[in-house]
This record gives C-alpha cells, structure tokens and sequence, in this order.
C-alpha cells in the first residue's frame, strides 16, 4: 500500500521537497492512517508535518475523547498539534445551514488559518476511492454537470491536496490493523440522518451487490470527467477575458463575442460572469442559468433576471450587465387565485409560479434521497386536502397569521416581519401563498407546517416558483420548470 500511495504522489506531484504539511486528523481509520504514513516517510519527501483536529462540539464525551486520542498520538511522536472547539448545531441554527454545511465550513476555516499563521503550504485531508464515489453520487442525484462529477481533486488550490485519492477504504483499514492502529469510530457515521449516510450504508451494499468494482469503476470515470474538465477550462479561460469585463461594481458581457461560442460554453461564461462579480455560486443552480441563457439568446433587448444572494442581471440594449440588485420601493401585489396543474408567469412581480399533483410514491422517493437541509427553498410540497378555501398569491394583509415550524402556535405576518427585520419598504413586494387569512407559504422565507404533505397525505400539491426580471416574454416559462 505504501509503495502504491508514493506512485501517487510522485504521479500526482502533490508534495514537494521543503514542504511543510497540515494534516487534518479527526481521529478516523483515514486521517490516522494518512498521519501515520506521512511521519513515516516525512524525512524521505523532505517534508515538516503538523495535526490540526476541529472539535464539533456535537457529541460530548465521545468527541472529548476524540480531541485528547489525536494529541496524545502527536505528543508522543512530537508532532506539533493544533486544537479548536467549535459548537457546530448553534452555527448551523445560526447560519441557518446544515450541520453537515457548518462543520465543513469550520474545519476548512480552521485548517486554513492554521496553515497562515504557522507558515503551513500543504494541507493533507484523508480522502480515498470510496469517499469519491459517495460525492459522485451524491451530487448526480443533487442535479450536476461534469464540473460536479469530476469529483473529489487530489489536489485544490495550490494548498489541498489528498494522497490516499489512490487507495480503497478497505485498503486503509487493512493498513491500520497491520500497524496496530487504534483508530476512533464516529457513531454519527452510522446514522442515516445525512444523505451522504444514506449513500454510504444504503445505495452503496446494492451497487456492489451488483459489480464489486463499482467503486474503482466510479473512480476511474471521475479521472476521465477531470480530463474533459481540464480541457474545457483552459479553453474558457482562454476567451474569458475577452467576453466578460470586471468593472468595479459589475460584470459586462460581450452579447455579440459571446454568442460565437458553442452553447457548452455559453453557459460556462455565465457561470463565471456570475462568479466573477459575486465570488461565489452558492444557490445559483441549473436552472438559473438556463433562465439567464434563454434570455441572452432572445431577440429581447430590455430585461432584468434577479438571482439569489441580490443578484441582479440586466439587458439593455447592447449592454449586458450583472450587478447588485437595486433597492426597489416595494410594491403590492395583486390577489391572483393559483389553480392546480398550473404554471403561471407575473411579468409585474417577476415571478413564474408552477403548481403539480404528485403521487405519493414521487413524493417518497424525493425525500428518500434527500434530508430536511437540503429540501429545495423554492419548492415545497403541500396537503391539498386541508386547503378549505381557494389558493391565492398576493402581498400581505393585516390579520395574515401561519404557524411557523419548529415553533408552537401560530405568529402574524407583521410579527414574523419585524423578527427578521425585513425592510419595511420591501415587505409589500413578497409574495404570500395563502388561503383566506392563513399563510400557506411566505416565499423564499417561511412554511405553514399544518399544510405540510406527509407520508399520509392522499393529494399532494407541488409548488415551485422562480423569480425573475420585469416584462419578461410569456414564451419563456417553458424553461423554468
């Protein structure tokens, strides 16, 4: 196995002579066997060698014991260690992230500013074939293109890098016992609470039932996918430049350059146009940019698309910008009544709305595959049957109420308002699902649980909805889904 791991690396070049490595050790078969190996041959890849271990604060004395099994097994090796506790469920609550989410954000961010301040280039994390296969899978079944599952890098960012990339978690375990190394076990990781659990213990037994090389399989197509990859980005990043034009409050696309390209790459560069003026993707999905790219091909000349995070897209003429949403004086809207089997476009409110009767079989499998903190925000599922009056979207109205979840009893609208201290100039522009006085639905924020779909419920509504810029054309709702 060793000799295998230092193939890779060498193949991979992910160590350099001088070197100086953290290595993110929680106490794992994987991250105490990478720690093992790489003090084992540190003097042959003439590289310095620290732990860092983040305590997530989620499972009392399990994770204490954790915390003092790393530092003991680096005292007595006399690595340097570096500890940190983190009270992962308050930011997540706090974030309103998954726990999942907040403890990957707070690992990264420690090893980071551990690596800054004690002069680390390297940062080793304990990845291996089966972890890649999970994270393929796990995004396939998100929704992905082949950025997605090209998979798990061996190394990111000039500062990631991962050298059991090579190896089978069998492979590891084996490695373990051989070397008598008493890993620590996360009983977490046994629960079926996760996605990235349910594929591990559930998904994964039946694929392998089925070919017991799935795994490496899974692998050596992530490796072909990062092929395609690396080819695509050079290209993109070679005419990059030349479309898109960083100014110091927005983005600039050049329409006419950009529609030469292929559509692949069309909708690369809106990606990046999007990237390059926010930083960040996070909540822009597939559909988004389908919406975005639908309208830059169209002959329409004026219009605007918002996106998440205020994200603001506009056409003017010859001039495509992406910039910072504009603070609009919010406005009301009109009740409109929503009927099943609908899709409906509010050109005004820059809104398509769609509504659908699902069965309960489509309605089980969505939420077999996926846990409560990745539910879409921008669709939910509803008991039909306990809706009395009509369906309508309008603004609010005094004496609007709902019964938030996670909470006992009902609230008002204004109350729920002030809470999350939502400008009071906005508070008229968001639309409300409702029926009668009973907010079903106060979109992009809050749910009704009493007209929640469960496992008994015989007519299922499904409501998604998307917003988009002023005087968008009705031919476009096709595309959103």
């Amino acid at each position: 196995m060793e000799k295998k791991v230092i193939q890779y690396i060498e193949e991979q070049r992910i160590l350099e002579a001088g070197d100086h490595v953290l290595i993110g050790v929680s106490g794992g078969a994987d991250s105490l066997a990478l720690l093992y190996f790489l003090d084992k041959f540190a003097d042959q890849f003439h590289i310095a060698i620290g732990v860092a271990h983040l305590h997530h604060g989620l499972r009392g004395a399990a994770a204490d014991g954790d915390e003092a099994f790393v530092q003991n097994f680096c005292q007595e090796r006399n690595i340097s260690f570096f500890s940190r506790q983190r009270n992962i469920q308050e930011i997540s609550q706090t974030e309103k992230i998954s726990v999942e989410e907040a403890g990957r954000k707070e690992r990264y961010g420690f090893f980071r500013a551990i690596a800054e301040d004690h002069g680390y280039n390297r940062i080793a994390m304990g990845h291996h074939i089966n972890d890649q296969a999970e994270t393929m899978l796990m995004r396939l079944i998100r929704g992905t293109g082949v950025k997605g599952v090209s998979g798990i890098k061996s190394s990111r960012d000039n500062l990631y890098i991962r050298p059991f990339l090579c190896l089978q978690k069998k492979e590891i375990l084996n490695y373990c016992e051989i070397h008598k190394l008493a890993f620590r076990t996360d009983a977490t990781n046994f629960q079926r609470d996760y996605t990235r659990n349910k594929i591990r213990l559930d998904i994964m037994p039946m694929i392998l039932e089925i070919n017991p090389r799935a795994e490496v399989h899974f692998n050596e197509f992530t490796k072909i996918a990062n092929e395609y990859e690396a080819f695509f980005e050079k290209y993109v990043d070679q005419i990059e430049d030349r479309i898109l034009a960083k100014k110091e409050n927005s983005v600039v696309i050049d329409r006419d350059l950009w529609l030469r390209e292929e559509p692949v790459v069309q909708k690369e560069i809106l990606r990046r146009s999007i990237f390059k003026f926010k930083g960040s993707l996070k909540e822009i999905e597939y559909n988004h940019i389908t919406a975005f790219y639908s309208l830059l091909k169209s002959d329409k000349t004026i219009w605007e698309i918002h996106f998440p995070h205020d994200i603001l897209i506009m056409r003017r003429y010859d001039r495509v910008i992406v910039a910072e949403k504009q603070k609009v004086m919010g406005s009301i809207i009109l009740p409109k009544q929503i009927l099943p089997n609908k899709t409906y476009l509010f050109s005004k409110e820059r809104l398509i709305l769609e509504t659908k009767f699902v069965s309960q079989d489509e309605f089980r499998k969505k939420r077999s595959f996926f846990s409560k903190e990745m539910e879409n925000h921008s669709e939910k599922y509803f008991d039909y049957d306990k809706i009395k009056g009509i369906l309508v979207l309008r603004s609010r109205q005094s004496g609007d109420y709902f019964y938030p979840t996670g909470l006992a009893g009902k609230k008002s609208i204004k109350k729920y308002y002030i809470d999350k201290k939502i400008d009071r100039n906005q508070r008229d522009e968001i639309p409300l699902l409702v029926t009668e006085a009973e907010v079903l639905w106060i979109l992009g924020y809050a749910i009704n649980q009493q007209y929640l779909a469960d496992d008994d419920t015989k007519n299922i509504i499904r409501v998604t909805y998307l917003m988009l810029g002023e005087k968008c054309d009705s031919r476009y709702s096709g595309n959103f889904g």
